[in-house]
C-alpha cells in the first residue's frame, strides 16, 4: 500500500506543471511574512494608524510614517505646460501632515528619536506643521511670545520648537 502511495505521488509531482512547482517551493521555503503597510492605506482607514502603531514592531516603523507622510504630502506637483508648481493646500496634503503630527505625538515628541531618525528638513518641516496647528501666529518672533499667555499646547509647541 506504501508503494502505491509513493508511485502515485511520484506520478502526480511529474504531473504538477513548473508554475504550481515554483509556487510549492516559494511557499513552502520561506516563512509567511505580511506585507509592508503602505502610507496611502492610513488615509483610507482613520483607525489603521492606531492600531498600526500598537504593535510590537510595526512595519514600517514610525519614524519611517513620519517620512513618508510628510514626502507625500510635500510633493510638487506639475502643471499643463510641465512647471512645477508648490503642493497644493488639500485635503490629502492636510491629512498626511496631521497623520505625522500623530505619529510624532504617539512618540512621546521625543526629540532624540526624532533627530536621530530623520532628516534636518523633515523635522524642521514637522515642527512647523505643528507649530501651525498650535495656532502660533505666523512671522511672530518667539522671544516675544508670553508663553503663560498662550494655551498650554501652544505653548509647547513653541518650547519644543526652540528646544530644538
Amino acid at each position: 500500500m506504501k508503494k502505491k502511495n509513493a508511485a502515485n505521488e511520484k506520478v502526480l509531482a511529474k504531473k504538477m506543471s513548473a508554475e504550481a512547482a515554483d509556487r510549492e517551493a516559494a511557499t513552502s521555503s520561506r516563512p509567511c511574512t505580511p506585507p509592508q503597510t503602505s502610507w496611502f492605506e492610513f488615509l483610507l482607514d482613520v483607525s489603521l494608524l492606531e492600531s498600526h502603531l500598537q504593535k510590537d514592531y510595526p512595519d514600517p516603523p514610525p519614524v519611517q510614517l513620519i517620512i513618508q507622510f510628510l514626502e507625500q504630502a510635500s510633493k510638487p506637483t506639475v502643471n499643463e505646460q510641465n512647471q512645477v508648481q508648490p503642493p497644493t493646500d488639500n485635503k490629502r496634503n492636510r491629512t498626511l501632515k496631521l497623520l505625522a503630527l500623530k505619529v510624532a505625538a504617539f512618540l512621546t515628541w521625543d526629540l532624540d528619536v526624532l533627530e536621530k531618525s530623520l532628516s534636518v528638513p523633515v523635522l524642521n518641516m514637522l515642527l512647523n506643521e505643528l507649530l501651525c496647528v498650535s495656532k502660533v501666529p505666523p512671522g511672530t518672533k518667539h522671544v516675544d511670545l508670553d508663553l503663560a499667555s498662550l494655551p498650554p499646547t501652544t505653548a509647547m509647541a513653541v518650547m519644543l520648537y526652540n528646544r530644538w
